[in-house]
Protein backbone atom coordinates (compact mmCIF):
# COMPACT_ATOMS: atom_id res chain seq x y z
CA UNK A 1 0.00 0.00 0.00
CA UNK A 2 1.52 3.13 -0.92
CA UNK A 3 0.21 5.74 1.36
CA UNK A 4 1.73 9.15 3.64
CA UNK A 5 2.56 7.79 7.35
CA UNK A 6 0.86 10.01 10.02
CA UNK A 7 1.69 8.65 13.67
CA UNK A 8 2.14 4.71 14.31
CA UNK A 9 1.50 2.26 16.64
CA UNK A 10 -0.84 4.89 18.54
CA UNK A 11 -4.66 4.22 19.97
CA UNK A 12 -7.04 5.83 18.24
CA UNK A 13 -8.65 7.69 20.74
CA UNK A 14 -5.32 9.25 20.22
CA UNK A 15 -5.14 9.88 16.92
CA UNK A 16 -8.54 11.73 17.73
CA UNK A 17 -6.86 14.08 19.80
CA UNK A 18 -5.51 17.47 19.40
CA UNK A 19 -2.81 19.73 21.73
CA UNK A 20 -3.45 16.77 24.16
CA UNK A 21 -7.06 17.39 24.52
CA UNK A 22 -9.86 14.80 23.18
CA UNK A 23 -11.74 15.86 20.05
CA UNK A 24 -15.38 16.33 19.93
CA UNK A 25 -17.35 14.23 17.41
CA UNK A 26 -16.55 15.13 13.84
CA UNK A 27 -19.17 16.43 11.78
CA UNK A 28 -19.58 14.37 8.47
CA UNK A 29 -20.12 15.48 5.08
CA UNK A 30 -20.76 12.63 2.15
CA UNK A 31 -20.93 14.07 -1.34
CA UNK A 32 -21.83 11.82 -3.55
CA UNK A 33 -22.02 12.59 -7.68
CA UNK A 34 -24.05 10.83 -9.91
CA UNK A 35 -22.27 8.65 -13.21
CA UNK A 36 -19.41 10.32 -13.19
CA UNK A 37 -16.59 7.86 -14.23
CA UNK A 38 -13.48 6.67 -12.58
CA UNK A 39 -11.67 9.07 -15.03
CA UNK A 40 -13.60 12.07 -14.89
CA UNK A 41 -11.88 13.82 -12.70
CA UNK A 42 -8.00 15.96 -13.07
CA UNK A 43 -6.66 13.84 -9.63
CA UNK A 44 -7.45 10.26 -11.32
CA UNK A 45 -6.09 11.29 -14.73
CA UNK A 46 -8.62 13.54 -16.17
CA UNK A 47 -6.89 15.37 -19.06
CA UNK A 48 -9.94 17.86 -20.41
CA UNK A 49 -12.60 19.00 -17.70
CA UNK A 50 -11.53 21.02 -15.34
CA UNK A 51 -11.66 20.23 -11.70
CA UNK A 52 -9.75 22.07 -9.99
CA UNK A 53 -11.14 22.05 -6.48
CA UNK A 54 -11.64 18.40 -6.38
CA UNK A 55 -8.13 17.94 -7.54
CA UNK A 56 -7.06 20.32 -4.65
CA UNK A 57 -9.09 18.34 -2.31
CA UNK A 58 -7.78 15.66 -3.65
CA UNK A 59 -3.82 17.19 -2.95
CA UNK A 60 -4.99 17.65 0.62
CA UNK A 61 -6.58 14.49 1.33
CA UNK A 62 -6.25 10.63 1.23
CA UNK A 63 -7.28 9.63 -2.39
CA UNK A 64 -8.28 5.93 -2.72
CA UNK A 65 -7.65 4.14 -5.50
CA UNK A 66 -9.48 0.94 -5.10
CA UNK A 67 -12.79 2.21 -3.80
CA UNK A 68 -15.81 0.61 -4.98
CA UNK A 69 -19.82 1.28 -5.33
CA UNK A 70 -22.25 -0.40 -3.73
CA UNK A 71 -23.47 -1.24 -7.32
CA UNK A 72 -23.31 -0.40 -10.92
CA UNK A 73 -26.62 1.29 -10.62
CA UNK A 74 -28.20 4.43 -8.40
CA UNK A 75 -30.64 2.62 -6.32
CA UNK A 76 -28.44 -0.37 -4.85
CA UNK A 77 -25.55 1.72 -4.58
CA UNK A 78 -27.39 4.00 -2.25
CA UNK A 79 -28.49 1.82 -0.15
CA UNK A 80 -25.84 -0.07 0.24
CA UNK A 81 -24.38 3.34 1.84
CA UNK A 82 -27.13 3.94 3.54
CA UNK A 83 -27.58 0.64 5.32
CA UNK A 84 -24.07 -0.82 5.37
CA UNK A 85 -25.23 -3.81 3.57
CA UNK A 86 -24.10 -4.80 -0.23
CA UNK A 87 -26.57 -6.17 -3.14
CA UNK A 88 -26.18 -9.41 -1.87
CA UNK A 89 -27.66 -9.22 1.51
CA UNK A 90 -29.52 -5.97 0.67
CA UNK A 91 -33.37 -5.11 -0.01
CA UNK A 92 -33.07 -3.03 -2.74
CA UNK A 93 -30.84 -5.12 -5.66
CA UNK A 94 -31.34 -3.24 -8.66
CA UNK A 95 -33.42 -0.30 -10.63
CA UNK A 96 -36.83 -1.31 -11.50
CA UNK A 97 -37.25 1.52 -14.07
CA UNK A 98 -40.48 2.84 -12.26
CA UNK A 99 -41.09 3.80 -8.70
CA UNK A 100 -42.45 0.83 -6.44
CA UNK A 101 -41.85 -1.44 -3.73
CA UNK A 102 -38.22 -2.42 -4.86
CA UNK A 103 -36.94 1.23 -4.18
CA UNK A 104 -37.91 1.64 -1.20
CA UNK A 105 -36.13 0.93 2.10
CA UNK A 106 -38.65 -0.85 4.16
CA UNK A 107 -38.89 0.19 7.94
CA UNK A 108 -36.48 -2.27 9.37
CA UNK A 109 -33.93 -1.46 7.32
CA UNK A 110 -31.81 0.99 9.48
CA UNK A 111 -29.51 3.72 7.73
CA UNK A 112 -26.35 5.51 8.77
CA UNK A 113 -28.61 8.57 9.36
CA UNK A 114 -30.94 7.03 11.90
CA UNK A 115 -28.07 5.73 13.74
CA UNK A 116 -26.51 9.03 13.87
CA UNK A 117 -29.73 11.34 14.15
CA UNK A 118 -30.22 8.93 17.82
CA UNK A 119 -26.73 9.57 19.11
CA UNK A 120 -27.42 13.63 18.97
CA UNK A 121 -26.46 14.64 15.15
CA UNK A 122 -28.17 17.45 13.21
CA UNK A 123 -29.03 15.21 9.53
CA UNK A 124 -29.85 16.54 5.87
CA UNK A 125 -30.18 15.21 2.96
CA UNK A 126 -30.14 17.15 -0.14
CA UNK A 127 -30.22 16.32 -3.73
CA UNK A 128 -32.01 12.66 -4.90
CA UNK A 129 -32.07 10.14 -2.39
CA UNK A 130 -34.31 7.51 -4.52
CA UNK A 131 -35.22 5.20 -1.87
CA UNK A 132 -38.52 6.05 -1.18
CA UNK A 133 -41.08 8.65 -2.41
CA UNK A 134 -43.15 10.90 -0.02
CA UNK A 135 -45.30 9.30 2.25
CA UNK A 136 -43.07 5.75 2.01
CA UNK A 137 -41.26 4.31 4.81
CA UNK A 138 -38.30 4.80 2.79
CA UNK A 139 -38.62 8.92 2.67
CA UNK A 140 -35.94 10.56 4.20
CA UNK A 141 -37.44 12.12 6.96
CA UNK A 142 -38.27 8.38 8.19
CA UNK A 143 -35.07 7.47 7.51
CA UNK A 144 -33.28 9.49 9.98
CA UNK A 145 -32.88 12.83 8.02
CA UNK A 146 -34.10 15.99 10.14
CA UNK A 147 -34.53 18.23 7.05
CA UNK A 148 -34.49 17.15 3.37
CA UNK A 149 -34.92 18.60 -0.26
CA UNK A 150 -34.44 17.29 -3.48
CA UNK A 151 -35.88 14.51 -5.51
CA UNK A 152 -37.18 11.62 -3.61
CA UNK A 153 -37.47 8.72 -6.77
CA UNK A 154 -34.56 8.56 -10.11
CA UNK A 155 -37.53 9.31 -12.57
CA UNK A 156 -37.84 12.61 -11.07
CA UNK A 157 -34.23 13.33 -10.57
CA UNK A 158 -33.76 13.00 -14.38
CA UNK A 159 -35.51 16.84 -15.02
CA UNK A 160 -32.93 19.18 -13.71
CA UNK A 161 -35.40 22.09 -14.55
CA UNK A 162 -38.40 20.59 -12.53
CA UNK A 163 -40.66 23.89 -10.80
CA UNK A 164 -40.14 22.03 -7.51
CA UNK A 165 -38.55 20.25 -5.44
CA UNK A 166 -39.81 17.89 -2.18
CA UNK A 167 -38.53 19.90 0.85
CA UNK A 168 -39.48 17.90 4.01
CA UNK A 169 -43.39 16.69 4.12
CA UNK A 170 -44.25 19.23 1.81
CA UNK A 171 -42.37 20.81 -1.49
CA UNK A 172 -39.92 23.91 -2.85
CA UNK A 173 -41.11 25.22 -4.78
CA UNK A 174 -38.90 26.94 -8.03
CA UNK A 175 -38.72 29.84 -10.36
CA UNK A 176 -39.21 28.80 -13.93
CA UNK A 177 -35.46 27.96 -15.14
CA UNK A 178 -34.11 27.09 -11.73
CA UNK A 179 -31.11 24.43 -12.19
CA UNK A 180 -31.73 21.89 -9.29
CA UNK A 181 -28.12 21.60 -8.96
CA UNK A 182 -27.42 25.27 -7.77
CA UNK A 183 -30.63 24.44 -5.38
CA UNK A 184 -28.46 22.07 -3.89
CA UNK A 185 -25.79 23.80 -3.31
CA UNK A 186 -27.23 27.20 -1.95
CA UNK A 187 -28.84 24.64 0.26
CA UNK A 188 -26.00 23.01 1.73
CA UNK A 189 -24.41 26.05 2.34
CA UNK A 190 -27.75 27.73 3.99
CA UNK A 191 -27.52 24.20 6.21
CA UNK A 192 -23.64 24.21 7.33
CA UNK A 193 -24.41 27.90 8.30
CA UNK A 194 -26.85 27.50 10.75
CA UNK A 195 -25.57 28.18 14.22
CA UNK A 196 -25.55 23.91 15.19
CA UNK A 197 -25.53 23.34 18.39
CA UNK A 198 -24.73 19.45 17.88
CA UNK A 199 -22.38 17.85 15.27
CA UNK A 200 -23.86 17.28 11.83
CA UNK A 201 -23.81 15.13 9.01
CA UNK A 202 -24.61 16.23 5.62
CA UNK A 203 -25.46 13.71 3.08
CA UNK A 204 -25.37 15.64 -0.32
CA UNK A 205 -26.36 13.88 -3.76
CA UNK A 206 -26.06 16.11 -6.59
CA UNK A 207 -27.07 14.54 -9.53
CA UNK A 208 -24.20 15.76 -11.83
CA UNK A 209 -22.94 14.63 -14.30
CA UNK A 210 -26.35 12.55 -14.87
CA UNK A 211 -28.40 12.90 -18.14
CA UNK A 212 -29.67 15.00 -19.72
CA UNK A 213 -27.15 17.27 -20.88
CA UNK A 214 -28.01 20.66 -20.37
CA UNK A 215 -26.73 23.19 -18.10
CA UNK A 216 -27.12 26.67 -17.85
CA UNK A 217 -24.08 27.75 -19.50
CA UNK A 218 -21.42 25.78 -21.00
CA UNK A 219 -18.49 27.57 -19.65
CA UNK A 220 -15.83 27.46 -20.09
CA UNK A 221 -15.32 25.51 -22.46
CA UNK A 222 -17.60 28.14 -24.88
CA UNK A 223 -14.85 28.12 -27.24
CA UNK A 224 -13.43 24.56 -27.54
CA UNK A 225 -13.85 22.25 -30.87
CA UNK A 226 -15.21 19.56 -29.13
CA UNK A 227 -18.68 17.76 -30.05
CA UNK A 228 -21.85 20.05 -28.38
CA UNK A 229 -22.63 17.20 -26.01
CA UNK A 230 -19.39 17.05 -24.97
CA UNK A 231 -19.07 21.03 -24.04
CA UNK A 232 -22.26 20.46 -21.98
CA UNK A 233 -20.79 17.39 -19.80
CA UNK A 234 -17.70 19.20 -19.16
CA UNK A 235 -19.47 22.01 -18.22
CA UNK A 236 -21.75 19.92 -15.68
CA UNK A 237 -18.93 18.82 -14.15
CA UNK A 238 -16.71 21.92 -13.19
CA UNK A 239 -19.78 23.33 -12.11
CA UNK A 240 -19.90 20.27 -9.27
CA UNK A 241 -16.45 21.11 -9.17
CA UNK A 242 -17.15 24.99 -8.56
CA UNK A 243 -19.15 24.65 -6.14
CA UNK A 244 -18.04 21.84 -3.88
CA UNK A 245 -14.92 24.35 -3.38
CA UNK A 246 -17.80 26.98 -2.17
CA UNK A 247 -18.45 24.78 0.26
CA UNK A 248 -14.82 23.72 1.46
CA UNK A 249 -14.17 27.19 1.46
CA UNK A 250 -16.69 27.75 3.94
CA UNK A 251 -15.56 25.10 6.10
CA UNK A 252 -12.13 26.61 5.31
CA UNK A 253 -13.50 30.10 6.71
CA UNK A 254 -15.97 29.06 9.29
CA UNK A 255 -13.18 27.25 11.08
CA UNK A 256 -15.12 24.00 10.91
CA UNK A 257 -12.39 22.18 8.17
CA UNK A 258 -10.59 21.35 11.86
CA UNK A 259 -13.59 19.03 12.77
CA UNK A 260 -15.34 18.05 9.59
CA UNK A 261 -15.00 15.02 7.58
CA UNK A 262 -15.45 15.11 3.53
CA UNK A 263 -16.17 13.12 1.95
CA UNK A 264 -16.15 12.91 -2.29
CA UNK A 265 -17.26 9.99 -4.45
CA UNK A 266 -19.97 9.07 -7.18
CA UNK A 267 -22.56 6.04 -6.99
CA UNK A 268 -21.29 4.38 -9.83
CA UNK A 269 -19.28 4.37 -13.61
CA UNK A 270 -20.02 6.86 -16.07
CA UNK A 271 -22.97 7.18 -18.18
CA UNK A 272 -23.71 4.27 -20.78
CA UNK A 273 -25.59 7.29 -23.35
CA UNK A 274 -25.09 5.93 -26.75
CA UNK A 275 -25.43 7.92 -29.84
CA UNK A 276 -24.53 6.35 -34.05
CA UNK A 277 -23.48 2.66 -31.83
CA UNK A 278 -21.38 4.91 -29.28
CA UNK A 279 -21.24 6.70 -25.78
CA UNK A 280 -19.22 9.71 -27.74
CA UNK A 281 -18.86 11.51 -24.30
CA UNK A 282 -17.88 8.85 -22.41
CA UNK A 283 -15.26 7.93 -25.17
CA UNK A 284 -14.41 11.75 -25.47
CA UNK A 285 -13.49 12.14 -22.06
CA UNK A 286 -11.56 8.55 -21.18
CA UNK A 287 -14.49 8.76 -18.15
CA UNK A 288 -13.55 5.07 -16.81
CA UNK A 289 -9.82 5.74 -17.02
CA UNK A 290 -7.95 2.52 -17.53
CA UNK A 291 -10.64 0.32 -16.59
CA UNK A 292 -13.21 -1.84 -18.88
CA UNK A 293 -17.09 -1.06 -18.10
CA UNK A 294 -19.28 1.29 -17.43
CA UNK A 295 -22.54 1.91 -15.43
CA UNK A 296 -24.22 -1.31 -15.38
CA UNK A 297 -21.06 -3.50 -15.51
CA UNK A 298 -19.68 -4.95 -12.62
CA UNK A 299 -16.71 -4.86 -14.16
CA UNK A 300 -14.11 -2.17 -12.85
CA UNK A 301 -15.41 0.97 -14.65
CA UNK A 302 -19.26 0.29 -13.56
CA UNK A 303 -18.50 -0.22 -9.93
CA UNK A 304 -14.99 1.53 -9.13
CA UNK A 305 -15.38 4.99 -8.83
CA UNK A 306 -13.07 8.31 -7.69
CA UNK A 307 -13.16 8.51 -3.53
CA UNK A 308 -11.14 10.94 -1.46
CA UNK A 309 -11.59 11.84 2.40
CA UNK A 310 -10.54 15.15 3.11
CA UNK A 311 -10.25 16.37 7.08
CA UNK A 312 -7.23 19.15 7.29
CA UNK A 313 -5.13 18.44 10.35
CA UNK A 314 -6.06 14.99 11.07
CA UNK A 315 -6.33 13.06 7.97
CA UNK A 316 -2.49 13.49 6.20
CA UNK A 317 -2.78 13.49 2.58
CA UNK A 318 -1.54 10.23 0.93
CA UNK A 319 -2.75 7.84 -1.29
CA UNK A 320 -4.53 4.46 -0.17
CA UNK A 321 -5.01 1.33 -2.37
CA UNK A 322 -6.89 -0.91 0.37
CA UNK A 323 -9.84 -2.22 -1.60
CA UNK A 324 -12.73 -0.06 0.38
CA UNK A 325 -16.78 0.13 -0.95
CA UNK A 326 -19.46 1.86 0.22
CA UNK A 327 -20.85 -0.87 3.08
CA UNK A 328 -18.03 0.27 4.67
CA UNK A 329 -19.26 4.23 5.13
CA UNK A 330 -21.68 3.21 8.54
CA UNK A 331 -19.19 1.84 9.98
CA UNK A 332 -16.36 4.16 9.66
CA UNK A 333 -19.48 7.02 10.81
CA UNK A 334 -20.25 5.07 13.88
CA UNK A 335 -16.51 4.85 14.78
CA UNK A 336 -16.00 8.24 14.65
CA UNK A 337 -19.14 9.08 15.94
CA UNK A 338 -18.52 6.74 18.84
CA UNK A 339 -21.50 4.56 18.30
CA UNK A 340 -21.76 0.71 18.08
CA UNK A 341 -22.48 -0.32 14.45
CA UNK A 342 -25.10 -2.59 13.48
CA UNK A 343 -24.16 -6.55 14.04
CA UNK A 344 -25.24 -7.72 11.06
CA UNK A 345 -23.46 -5.49 7.84
CA UNK A 346 -20.99 -6.51 5.29
CA UNK A 347 -18.90 -2.99 5.97
CA UNK A 348 -15.65 -2.36 7.93
CA UNK A 349 -14.70 0.46 9.37
CA UNK A 350 -12.01 3.07 7.62
CA UNK A 351 -11.22 4.63 10.48
CA UNK A 352 -7.77 2.85 10.52
CA UNK A 353 -7.03 3.84 6.75
CA UNK A 354 -7.72 7.44 7.59
CA UNK A 355 -5.40 7.56 10.60
CA UNK A 356 -2.76 5.08 9.34
CA UNK A 357 -3.12 1.97 11.29
CA UNK A 358 -3.09 -0.04 8.13
CA UNK A 359 -1.98 -3.14 10.40
CA UNK A 360 -5.83 -2.69 12.46
CA UNK A 361 -7.88 -2.68 8.89
CA UNK A 362 -8.18 -6.62 8.03
CA UNK A 363 -9.63 -5.81 4.74
CA UNK A 364 -12.85 -8.02 3.12
CA UNK A 365 -12.74 -11.44 2.25
CA UNK A 366 -14.59 -10.79 -0.07
CA UNK A 367 -17.01 -7.88 -1.79
CA UNK A 368 -20.00 -8.48 -4.24
CA UNK A 369 -22.11 -6.67 -6.55
CA UNK A 370 -24.37 -7.49 -9.49
CA UNK A 371 -26.64 -6.61 -12.08
CA UNK A 372 -30.18 -6.93 -12.72
CA UNK A 373 -32.51 -5.96 -16.20
CA UNK A 374 -31.92 -5.96 -19.92
CA UNK A 375 -32.47 -9.32 -20.18
CA UNK A 376 -30.60 -11.30 -17.60
CA UNK A 377 -28.05 -10.83 -14.62
CA UNK A 378 -24.18 -10.60 -14.12
CA UNK A 379 -22.42 -11.26 -11.27
CA UNK A 380 -19.06 -9.62 -9.46
CA UNK A 381 -17.06 -10.38 -6.77
CA UNK A 382 -13.77 -10.17 -6.07
CA UNK A 383 -11.23 -10.54 -2.86
CA UNK A 384 -10.62 -7.34 -0.86
CA UNK A 385 -8.06 -8.28 1.94
CA UNK A 386 -4.58 -5.89 2.18
CA UNK A 387 -2.39 -8.71 0.55
CA UNK A 388 -1.10 -7.64 -2.73
CA UNK A 389 -1.64 -11.16 -4.26
CA UNK A 390 -5.62 -11.05 -3.04
CA UNK A 391 -7.12 -9.40 -5.88
CA UNK A 392 -8.82 -11.64 -7.81
CA UNK A 393 -11.93 -10.81 -9.34
CA UNK A 394 -14.31 -12.75 -11.07
CA UNK A 395 -17.39 -12.23 -13.38
CA UNK A 396 -20.41 -14.25 -14.57
CA UNK A 397 -23.72 -13.10 -16.53
CA UNK A 398 -26.41 -15.61 -15.50
CA UNK A 399 -26.01 -18.37 -13.01
CA UNK A 400 -25.36 -20.61 -15.99
CA UNK A 401 -23.06 -18.74 -17.13
CA UNK A 402 -18.86 -19.07 -16.99
CA UNK A 403 -16.80 -17.62 -14.74
CA UNK A 404 -14.65 -15.33 -16.09
CA UNK A 405 -11.50 -14.82 -14.06
CA UNK A 406 -9.16 -11.77 -13.90
CA UNK A 407 -6.06 -10.92 -11.64
CA UNK A 408 -6.66 -7.17 -11.19
CA UNK A 409 -3.22 -6.48 -10.04
CA UNK A 410 -2.18 -7.50 -13.38
CA UNK A 411 -4.77 -6.92 -15.77
CA UNK A 412 -6.65 -3.57 -14.41
CA UNK A 413 -8.86 -3.36 -17.16
CA UNK A 414 -9.77 -7.36 -17.29
CA UNK A 415 -8.89 -8.23 -20.62
CA UNK A 416 -7.47 -11.57 -19.57
CA UNK A 417 -9.76 -13.84 -18.20
CA UNK A 418 -7.50 -17.05 -16.02
CA UNK A 419 -10.32 -18.97 -15.41
CA UNK A 420 -9.70 -21.88 -17.48
CA UNK A 421 -5.33 -21.43 -16.27
CA UNK A 422 -7.00 -21.72 -12.11
CA UNK A 423 -10.62 -23.81 -12.16
CA UNK A 424 -10.28 -24.47 -8.78
CA UNK A 425 -10.09 -20.61 -8.31
CA UNK A 426 -12.62 -19.82 -10.67
CA UNK A 427 -15.17 -22.69 -8.77
CA UNK A 428 -14.57 -20.79 -5.60
CA UNK A 429 -15.60 -17.59 -6.85
CA UNK A 430 -18.35 -19.22 -8.32
CA UNK A 431 -19.60 -20.88 -5.48
CA UNK A 432 -18.90 -17.63 -3.30
CA UNK A 433 -21.24 -15.63 -5.46
CA UNK A 434 -24.00 -18.86 -5.60
CA UNK A 435 -24.59 -18.65 -1.44
CA UNK A 436 -23.53 -14.91 -1.11
CA UNK A 437 -27.11 -13.85 -1.97
CA UNK A 438 -30.33 -13.56 -0.02
CA UNK A 439 -33.38 -15.22 -1.70
CA UNK A 440 -35.51 -12.32 -3.17
CA UNK A 441 -39.04 -12.39 -4.86
CA UNK A 442 -38.36 -8.95 -5.93
CA UNK A 443 -35.41 -9.95 -7.76
CA UNK A 444 -35.03 -13.28 -9.32
CA UNK A 445 -32.28 -14.86 -10.60
CA UNK A 446 -32.00 -15.74 -14.25
CA UNK A 447 -29.81 -18.07 -15.59
CA UNK A 448 -28.59 -16.02 -18.76
CA UNK A 449 -27.00 -12.67 -18.20
CA UNK A 450 -26.96 -9.61 -20.43
CA UNK A 451 -23.62 -9.58 -21.77
CA UNK A 452 -22.31 -5.85 -21.44
CA UNK A 453 -20.61 -3.93 -24.11
CA UNK A 454 -17.01 -4.47 -24.49
CA UNK A 455 -15.54 -0.69 -24.24
CA UNK A 456 -12.14 -0.58 -22.71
Amino acid sequence: MKKISLIIFLPLVFLLTIHGKKSERPNIIFILADDLGYGDIGAFGQKKIKTPALDKMAEEGLVFTQHYAGGPVCGPSRACLMTGLHQGHGYIKGNPGGMDERETLREKDTTIAELLQKSGYETACIGKWGLGKPGSTGYPLNKGFDYFVGYATHIAAHNYYPGRLCKNEGFLELEAGTYSHDVFTEEAIGFIERDHQKPFFLYLAYTIPHGPYNPPDIMPYESEEWPDKAKKYAAMVTRMDRDIGKILKLLADKGLDKNTLVIFTSDNGPQSTYENGENETMVFFDSNGPLCGIKRDVLEGGIRVPYVAWWPHRIKAGICEAPTAFQDFMPTACELASIKPLAHIDGLSMVPLFFDQDENFTGHEMMYWEFIRMGGKSQGSRQGALDAKNNIKAVRYGTKGVVQLYFLNEDISEANNLSRKFPEIAKQMKDYMDSVRTESKLWPIPERGWIAPDIR
